[in-house]
């Protein structure tokens, strides 16, 4: 056989915008919990509740008895993708949009959890001083996922080959994705002297991820859909570690500082996917493989897959972060809190997290078994991110109205860009962002009201 199949699991974007720390940087959008968010992800030194679970466990420490937090945040994201260039002329082929400049095109998905176009990102924690047993000891744990946006629909009622239709500019890059993403996560925080607030939290996360797109079945650099095939992948992860630790420190009534990292976190997933071959993909001249498992012995993702089940895997790195920050606090003449000002700045490795890793469990074969054909290859979809630097600056005002305390907050950010120059992509939004935030608060005598948005 003289042409080799070249099956690239091409642009497969599974949008992991998941299990890790949920702040910000330049693809996470700012904060953590609705008090975070309403200062642009200005909390590493001030966050002082449960919500802290996502930003600086450190921020627990000096609870007093119980506290529990019920939060989400709802983004809705609004991208629009223009590819450049036009669609080429295929050699046999009179397409209407041949020649024509790519169009844009528009997310429209509609989350599963979420209002409408909203994407529902929860924080549910408790945290609870064992100060009676051990001084200076508090313990919480809760559920946060990260705030980003794991939903994309960009072209997905398009029909493999549909003769009415141009192929939509995003196809090998995302058709429509869903992901799901839970961080279970304990937390201990310790007070061993009045200025000094240390904490840890450890998780054990879990993903859902399902994601569309279309990949080269044959070498194809004219993009003809006849040698396109659509790819379906549907994948979990029920293990997810990660970890985080941080600090907060009281240099005097007026300033004070804190710290937090967070792990590296490397994202598994295993599962199923199938596919749907163009008409053009042949092996040679009349030569049109059927897609079928590999052989047990030969799997490199798992064993027991089907032609109408193939076994896939996925396999991301997420960055390891790290951010610090200060803030000025001014107090009136008892020495409570009237107003304050913050400063952070973060780093993200995503250097270290530019590859996703695709493997599927496939055989292109020409009768039915493993004995003429070819495999299906692995693929490294390429991002070429760079670490990624942000500045936000948040701050809050309060004072006591009507029934109680009222809080306002507001904040600016700007990230980076992890996408290097003509490597943006529709997957991952790899784009420079600026934020602008606004957030107020009312404090009664057990409950606290919280609104944030930007």
């Amino acid at each position: 056989m003289n042409q080799r199949l070249s099956w690239t699991i091409g642009s497969l974007a599974l949008g992991l915008l998941a299990a890790s720390p949920a702040r910000a940087g330049g693809l996470y959008l700012p904060g953590s919990g609705t008090v975070s968010v309403g200062r642009a992800g200005a909390s590493v030194a001030s966050l002082d509740d449960p919500s802290a679970i996502g930003v600086n466990p450190a921020g627990i420490a000096g609870t007093k008895g119980t506290v529990v937090y019920i939060g989400a945040s709802l983004i809705s994201f609004n991208m629009t993708f223009h590819r450049y260039g036009v669609y080429e002329d295929v050699a046999g082929r009179t397409d209407p949009w041949e020649g024509q400049a790519y169009g844009a095109v528009s997310d429209d998905s509609k989350p599963a959890i979420g209002v409408g176009p909203f994407q529902a990102v929860p924080t549910l924690a408790v945290a609870h001083s064992l100060d009676s047993v051990v001084k200076g000891l508090t313990i919480g744990a809760g559920i946060y996922a990260p705030t980003a946006y794991p939903a994309r629909r960009m072209g997905a009622d398009y029909t493999l080959e549909d003769p009415n239709t141009p192929p939509p500019p995003t196809r090998y890059d995302v058709i429509e994705q869903n992901a799901a993403v839970v961080l279970p996560s304990i937390m201990v925080a310790y007070r061993p002297i009045d200025k000094l607030d240390l904490g840890a939290r450890f998780s054990s996360g879990f993903g859902d991820f399902d994601a569309t797109t279309y990949v080269w079945g044959l070498a194809n650099f004219e993009e003809w859909a006849g040698k396109d095939a659509k790819f379906h992948v549907k994948v979990k992860d029920m293990f997810v570690p990660a970890f985080g630790l941080g600090a907060r420190y009281r240099v005097s009534p007026a300033i004070e500082v804190g710290a937090a990292w967070a792990s590296a976190v490397n994202v598994e997933a295993s599962g199923t996917g199938d596919t749907v071959q163009g008409s053009g993909v042949e092996l040679g001249p009349g030569q049109r493989p059927t897609i079928i498992p590999v052989e047990d012995s030969a799997a490199a993702c798992a064993k027991g897959g089907t032609a109408a089940a193939l076994k896939a895997c996925v396999n991301i790195v997420l960055p390891m972060t790290a951010t610090v920050g200060g803030r000025y606090i001014v107090r009136d003449a008892a020495g409570a809190q009237v107003a304050d000002v913050e400063a952070n700045v973060q780093w993200e490795q995503w250097s270290d997290a530019s590859i996703q890793e695709v493997i599927v469990d496939g055989f292109a074969s020409l009768d039915g078994t493993t004995n003429a054909g070819v495999p299906l290859n692995k693929s490294l979809i390429r991002h070429n991110f760079q670490d990624t630097f942000s500045l936000r600056l948040g701050g809050s005002y309060q004072r006591v109205m009507g029934p109680g305390l009222v809080t306002l907050r507001g904040g600016v950010a700007y990230d980076t860009a992890a996408a290097k120059d003509n490597w943006e992509r529709a997957d991952l939004d790899g784009a420079a962002r600026t934020t602008a935030t606004l957030g107020a608060s009312l404090t009664l005598s057990k409950v606290r009201i919280d609104l944030g948005g930007g």
